[in-house]
This record gives structure tokens, sequence and C-alpha cells, in this order.
């Protein structure tokens, strides 16, 4: 992914959709596991190479404590269930998706499981991995009677944006990027 370079501009837009929603637009991947605390070094590994160089993603520092603190429940409970790692048929990696139950950065999110990360691997993109991912986790979360999940993207990402729009997630705020 080529680095987007920061901006004053850029906003984040909380979106939040239906889990019934993401079901019917995306067919869970199909090889996932559960994410565990092992997965760590690879996790931030991804979010430095896939996220833009921005806060809280600009220090490789940064990038390892947001993912160490996620497993600490300093976000909110992490789901395990509902943070399923995609693998490919040979066992590779090709993405991952992050929830906890509810997310505590802010008083003013969603009152519902919310998805940290949505990443997918560059070597494997465009093939439905993060629908997929999204899907598993939509699945997890309605087996636990959760009928709605929130996530941020930054409003430069488009093809974020349409992905989400897709699965049924609508815009609910925004606010700066460095908010």
């Amino acid at each position: 992914m080529p680095e987007r370079a920061p901006s004053s501009t850029v906003e984040r837009i909380v979106m939040v959709a239906p889990v019934d929603a993401i079901l019917q637009a995306a067919q869970p991947w199909p090889h996932v596991r559960a994410m565990v605390p092992e997965d760590i070094p690879w996790v931030a590994a991804a979010a430095w190479e896939c996220y833009p160089r921005r806060t809280p993603f600009d220090t490789w520092d940064g990038v390892v404590e947001l993912t160490q603190s996620m497993f600490r429940n300093e976000a909110g409970e992490f789901m395990p269930v509902a943070s399923p790692v995609a693998l490919t048929e040979d066992d590779y990696i090709a993405g991952f998706v992050t929830a906890v139950y509810r997310c505590t950065l802010r008083d003013d999110l969603p009152d519902c499981p919310y998805i940290l990360d949505c990443i997918t691997l560059p070597d494997h993109r465009r093939r439905g991995v993060a629908a997929g991912l999204l899907a598993a986790s939509a699945r997890a979360l309605k087996a636990v009677g959760e009928r709605e999940v929130a996530l941020t993207v930054y409003d430069d990402n488009e093809a974020g944006k349409a992905l989400y729009s897709r699965l049924g997630f609508v815009e609910v705020m925004r606010r700066p990027a460095s908010s």
C-alpha cells in the first residue's frame, strides 16, 4: 500500500452496521482462527506495513505498544472469538480483524462491539479477505447476541469506505484524525 501523506484535513469516520447486513453481503473467510497474544509481533508488523504514518501509527514503538495494549484490554474487553485471523490454504496469514466488546477509548463511541483493526496484507488484497474477516467477526458477534458493530476509517481510505458501505456500514460521526 502506498503511504499516504499526513494531512491536517483528514478525518476519522465512525461507522456502524447491523451484523445481519454484513452476513448477507459477505461470506466468512473459509480458513480462520482466533487471534492469540502470540500474534502480537506479526500483528504489529502488519499494522506498521499497512497503516499510513500518522498518529498513532507514526512510530514502530507506538504500533507495538498499541498492539500490546489491545491484549491488556486497554481499548475495551478484547474479543478473541470476534477477532479472526485469515489463513490461506497454505497456512499463510492473509489478514486479521481485532474486536473489543465496547471501545473505551472515547465515551462518544457507539455502544456496540468495535472493530479496532481490519487489515489485509498487501499480497492478499482484492480477494475478499477483509469482507470475509468482517463476516467471520459478525458471525461470532451474532452468536453471542450482538446486533451491531462499529469501526473507524480515515476519510481518505477510499477502498475501506467502499468495502464498509457495501457491507452495510453507515457513517454515524466524524472527527479530525488528530483527536
